[in-house]
């Protein structure tokens, strides 16, 4: 008998909106032969009500809303930017919604792990600065959102578009105690795949890692006691190069619907990519500066209240979509793609990771060997014509 699915599963985003609904509880997110999470339904447990279909924003995209106002903006706090990677822009709503009695739903790194928690105090919002780069686990917390909004309690939710969206339709109608802020992404990985890029770095047992120096790609790795294991620059990190070429994504990265400029959260918020190249910007761009995009009534509402945390200026939508793919399109599939999925299914991520692009596989190698050697490394790097090849950093 042919399983049952919830939809094209090149498509499935894996955003838990079928796993919250299903009234049976029958339905698990299981990691598949490429370390990727897809539902699976317990058909002896299935009463085939098909409301995992009905709330699968695959099958039913919910509105989106083209932007009303464009800022780069940046927290007026230079210990919140500092740790935020980027403009600290989420997390001065996200304190703001707790200080003032609500409850904010967002992701945190915890032992490797990309999940979503319940945070109703400050210590625990300091847990959702950094970027965290692969596929985060919402588990139930669609049905505590709703619990929350039953109460009257306002909800900040800040996920990924599909995300955001898995969880619109999962409460099938409008609250006004709601707002929801998508993230500007360009794909996620699965865990799995990040837990083999680790092991390309170290044996050791590690038990926490950070992607990003503000705005500058680097993959760190902590013990236990949060002391530094391994620092590597995205150029010489494996796993941070097929992250930025987009070799490791998953499936639905390729083909997703919600990487334009229309957008289905109230806010929305990303690196500003290229800002002041089109235009003067005066501000300071060093420690990072978010895109905000102000889409619904309920955005200007929350910017207005909230806009005098930070420094803006006001920017055109065309600049921010000039070098930020997801207002554009979705992610580009490389050729390499289909042998990183085959490696994977017969070997394992390690080998997926390593030799679905030998060449730059190869370019990597050599960059890490350079790299040891600080003088050597400073003499290759100015060599015309091949130094760029080596740097950390270009």
């Amino acid at each position: 008998m042919t399983k049952r699915v919830i939809t094209d599963l090149q498509k499935c985003c894996a955003c838990f909106a079928c796993f919250n609904v299903c009234p049976k509880e029958c339905i698990e997110l299981k990691k598949n032969e490429n370390g990727a999470m897809y539902p699976q339904i317990d058909e002896k447990k299935c009463i085939n009500c098909k409301l995992c279909e009905k709330v699968c924003p695959v099958n039913s995209p919910v509105k989106k809303f083209y932007p009303k106002n464009v800022y780069a903006a940046y927290s007026k706090d230079s210990s919140i930017r500092e740790k935020s990677t980027s403009g600290g822009i989420s997390f001065e709503v996200a304190k703001y919604i707790i200080e003032n009695k609500g409850i904010v739903y967002a992701t945190v790194m915890e032992h490797l792990e990309a999940k979503f928690i319940r945070i109703t105090d400050l210590d625990t919002l300091l847990k959702i600065q950094g970027s965290k780069y692969i596929h985060s686990h919402i588990y139930d917390c669609m049905k505590l959102i709703k619990k929350d909004l039953l109460l009257k309690d306002k909800v900040l939710f800040i996920g990924t578009p599909c995300q955001v969206a898995g969880l619109i339709s999962f409460l099938g109608k409008k609250y006004d105690n709601l707002i929801t802020m998508d993230i500007l992404c360009h794909g996620t990985p699965s865990q799995d795949s990040l837990k083999y890029g680790i092991k390309l770095e170290t044996s050791k047992l590690v038990d926490s890692c950070s992607f990003r120096d503000n705005n500058k790609y680097c993959l760190k790795t902590y013990d236990s006691d949060g002391n530094l294991i391994t620092e590597t620059p995205y150029r010489a990190s494996y796993w941070l190069n097929a992250f930025l070429e987009g070799r490791i994504f998953r499936e639905n990265c390729y083909h997703c619907q919600y990487s334009e400029e229309n957008r289905c959260g109230d806010i929305s918020v990303g690196d500003f990519w290229g800002l002041g190249k089109v235009k003067p910007y005066n501000g300071n761009i060093e420690k990072g500066v978010n895109v905000v995009l102000i889409n619904t009534d309920k955005g200007i509402y929350y910017w207005q209240v909230i806009k005098d945390f930070f420094i803006y200026q006001e920017r055109d939508l065309e600049e921010a979509k000039r070098e930020n793919h997801p207002l554009r399109r979705a992610a580009i599939k490389p050729k390499s793609y289909e042998k990183y999925i085959s490696l994977y299914k017969e070997n394992n991520g390690k080998d997926a990771i390593l030799y679905s692009d030998i060449k730059k596989t190869i370019y990597i190698f050599f960059r890490r060997i350079i790299r040891k050697n600080k003088p050597f490394y400073n003499v290759i790097i100015r060599i015309p014509k091949i130094g760029k090849k080596f740097m950390d950093y270009v």
